[in-house]
């Protein structure tokens, strides 16, 4: 699709605010997931839990996210992001305080982390939705990657929890913490809703899409799914396998953060080459997904500190840097319904999200956390080759001018 100069198209007078807005709500919606997956081996001994039932709690938050995901693309088309942002903040404050005061058991956590999934499910359009109005096509690249590096921003605040808070002064006041930070948030937001850098569809209007372009969003989903299958499972586990592993709680949580920080700066350098380079994002999406499936397993079958720095180097980079091109795929080829192309995709991925914890808890439960890393990693690849091929079959049918990125 043709997209217009930015010259001749209305802007947003401020696409850095745009672009800071969408990421830091949609780090307020995923927190609540994150800061359980890291601080769960303290929560333990207050919630009464194990691995199966912490992999059921994250699921709930994931399945929320996904039953959220297109009703909130379509929420955001009709209500703007604005007002999209103003909702999913006031669920992620309610599940962050709610967990603060109120979690006593683990039965506790299971509607509290619903309702940050469904912060989750309407964000994540919401900031879809924000970018293709409010950022010119040339940096949307970027501005892709740095939304998309919300979701190990996260992960990076959950692992420096460990130490600074919860080992210190305990994880219910990282939580609070947490919620009170949620709810600052609303003093940066954008006074009105982003116009529009490009041709996006109208309010109250009904989308609809072809069924070529049907067919391509749920194979994307599928794809993504299959990856947020292995990303999801050890964004919440993977303190918890660094610890059984024998390694020191604070060290597995400053390895999570730095793992998030190898995801941080994967995300931002492929936005930024994607705004200079002509390649197709998807390809390269799949490609990522095959390759970090050698981490996972590196997670799984490695002992001691160098393994599972190699491992959280390859996992976290390639195995879950890809969702910014993903990201960048679907609206450059969905401008007409940002939000809406979004929330399909984004449901593929929540429903792994929502399906990967449960199976990996579970699997650790009964067979140990070998077998869970060898599952997931048996996904991730599934997935990868899954979108290797469909970009092969498109360049066979079209020509190659017309990738995205061309």
């Amino acid at each position: 699709m043709q997209e217009p100069d930015d010259a001749a198209a209305p802007v947003n007078p401020r696409p850095v605010l745009t672009v800071f807005a969408a990421t830091t709500f949609t780090v307020a919606a995923v927190l609540p997931s994150f800061m359980l997956g890291g601080l769960a081996s303290l929560m333990r001994a207050d919630l009464h839990f194990d691995e199966a039932r912490l992999g059921l709690a994250v699921g709930a938050f994931y399945g929320a996210s996904a039953l959220a995901a297109v009703p909130g693309g379509r929420l955001a088309e009709r209500l703007g992001a604005r007002t999209s942002f103003i909702i999913g903040v006031g669920l992620a404050v309610s599940s962050l305080g709610g967990i603060a005061l109120l979690a006593s058991s683990w039965a506790h956590l299971v509607p509290f982390l619903a309702l940050a999934g469904g912060s989750n499910g309407v964000t994540q359009s919401a900031a879809s939705l924000a970018i293709a109005r409010g950022v010119p096509p040339r940096r949307r690249g970027v501005a892709f990657a740095i939304k998309q590096s919300a979701v190990p921003t996260a992960s990076l605040l959950a692992g420096l929890a460990v130490p600074l808070i919860g080992l210190t002064i305990g994880w219910r006041w990282a939580f609070g913490l947490g919620a009170i930070a949620a709810m600052g948030l609303l003093a940066i937001l954008p006074a009105r809703e982003p116009r529009q850098a490009t041709v996006v569809a109208e309010p109250h209007v009904r989308v609809r899409f072809e069924r070529r372009e049907l067919r391509e969003l749920i194979i994307v989903a599928v794809a993504s799914g299959c990856g947020a299958v292995a990303a999801n499972s050890m964004g919440a586990f993977y303190v918890e396998s660094a610890v059984s592993n024998g390694q020191q709680l604070a060290l597995a949580g400053l390895m999570l953060s730095f793992g998030s920080i190898a995801g941080i700066l994967t995300r931002l350098g492929l936005g930024w080459f994607a705004d200079r380079s002509a390649f197709d994002p998807l390809r390269v999406a799949g490609a990522m997904m095959v390759v970090g499936t050698l981490g996972f397993l590196v997670l799984g079958y490695g002992e001691g500190v160098g393994a599972l720095l190699v491992g959280t180097l390859l996992a976290f980079s390639a195995g879950w840097g890809w969702p910014g091109l993903m990201q960048l795929a679907v609206v450059s080829e969905h401008l007409h319904a940002p939000a809406s192309a979004s929330g399909i995709a984004h449901a593929g991925a929540l429903s792994g999200g929502l399906i990967g914890p449960i199976a990996f808890g579970w699997v650790v439960a009964q067979l140990g956390y070998t077998t869970g890393w060898t599952m997931v990693a048996v996904v991730a690849f599934c997935g990868g080759s899954l979108l290797l091929f469909e970009r092969r079959s498109v360049e066979r049918s079209v020509p190659a001018s017309a990738n995205v990125g061309s």
